[in-house]
């Protein structure tokens, strides 16, 4: 089913979404922003057609939908647990296709990781509709193309939105009748971005073993230049629509200590305290040393476990949020550079003996 709805009919649909969806957009959280009196852009639940924010990227990726930066797994009493309550409404997602990509890579790590599902994760997955939010055109930084997530089918609805009102395909059968009686017949099928400014090589383009890479780029001494440039600060792994790190831990209450919760919470393998164990031994205490485990876990590592695709999306976010101006795209062409530099270093080797 393809439709073209007015604003007005989007609104009296959104209506009578209400009681029986949650919708998720990205949308304005006033005064929010990095800076005085700017906003910040986030998902958040949204009433109107007008509230969500199409011709922007958002600062911050749909993860927190299903992974929310604070959760209450369960509450305990003494030797009784409870489970703790979520909405038991469906939620519309309105996503960008880096993004859904950026979900079967949380997918993987939450529902496929060591053979076991995690049950949280997946109590909210269950109910995730997704709506494919077209990119009319590239966005500062994005380098999706290059990762190959630039287009999708993964979607329930796709849309694209203008002034005036919006063009919507609907896939899943049980949002269809919510249309029917709505709108007009229209033939749309939503067009990807196919180009980006910003382009990147990642290294098993010029290699095809991640442990070589891995080898090569351990140990090269371009990462110390990091040491001081970054300032460890996580930015860009809050707002990473993949990065799927946390914690866990036991909240006791001041008036009764047998009663609390267990909450898990997002953590940053940039922050100086990730690697903590008992003792005080750290794995990684340098910025450049987190920043290489990082890069290298996005455009290595979890492909030679996963198989497949490539952690990293290509949203640019961690682009956009860094407050050191450092960038990611210019970190990935130049681990790819060094490795394939020292291939040609060791072909010339190989030859002259």
């Amino acid at each position: 089913m393809e439709k073209y709805l007015s604003m007005d009919e989007l609104n009296d649909v959104f209506r009578q979404l209400g009681s029986q969806y949650k919708i998720m957009a990205p949308a304005y959280e006033h005064f929010g922003g990095r800076f005085a009196h700017t906003d910040n852009l986030l998902y958040q639940e949204v009433k109107s057609a007008e509230q969500i924010v199409w011709k922007k990227k958002s600062h911050f990726s749909p993860k927190e939908v299903v992974l929310p930066i604070t959760e209450t797994l369960f509450y305990f009493n003494g030797d009784e647990l409870r489970e703790s309550r979520i909405d038991p409404r469906p939620t519309l997602l309105f996503l960008r296709s880096c993004d859904i990509h950026a979900l079967e890579r949380l997918d993987h790590m939450y529902l496929k990781n060591g053979g076991n599902a995690d049950y949280y994760y997946e109590m909210k997955r269950k109910k995730l509709k997704l709506i494919l939010l077209e990119c009319s055109s590239s966005f500062e930084n994005c380098f999706c193309v290059s990762m190959g997530t630039n287009q999708t089918d993964n979607y329930d609805a796709a849309v694209r939105f203008s002034d005036d009102g919006l063009h919507i395909q609907i896939n899943d059968n049980s949002l269809k009748p919510l249309f029917e009686t709505v709108g007009t017949e229209t033939d749309y099928q939503p067009q990807f971005v196919q180009s980006n400014p910003t382009t990147v090589r990642t290294p098993d383009q010029v290699c095809d073993d991640p442990n070589l890479i891995r080898q090569i780029l351990q140990n090269d001494p371009s990462w110390a230049q990091y040491d001081s440039r970054c300032i460890g600060c996580g930015r860009c792994t809050t707002s990473c629509p993949t990065c799927s790190c946390h914690s866990v831990f036991d909240v006791a209450y001041d008036e009764n200590p047998t009663q609390g919760e267990r909450r898990r919470q997002q953590a940053s393998c940039m922050t100086g305290d990730f690697t903590n164990m008992a003792g005080g031994h750290k794995f990684r205490e340098k910025t450049g040393e987190r920043l290489r485990y990082r890069a290298l876990h996005k455009v290595n590592d979890y492909k030679a476990r996963e198989g497949t695709n490539h952690m990293c999306v290509g949203c640019g976010r961690c682009d956009d949020r860094c407050p050191q101006y450092i960038s990611f795209t210019t970190i990935v062409n130049r681990m790819t550079d060094i490795v394939e530099q020292h291939l040609i270093d060791r072909q010339k080797e190989k030859a002259d003996v």
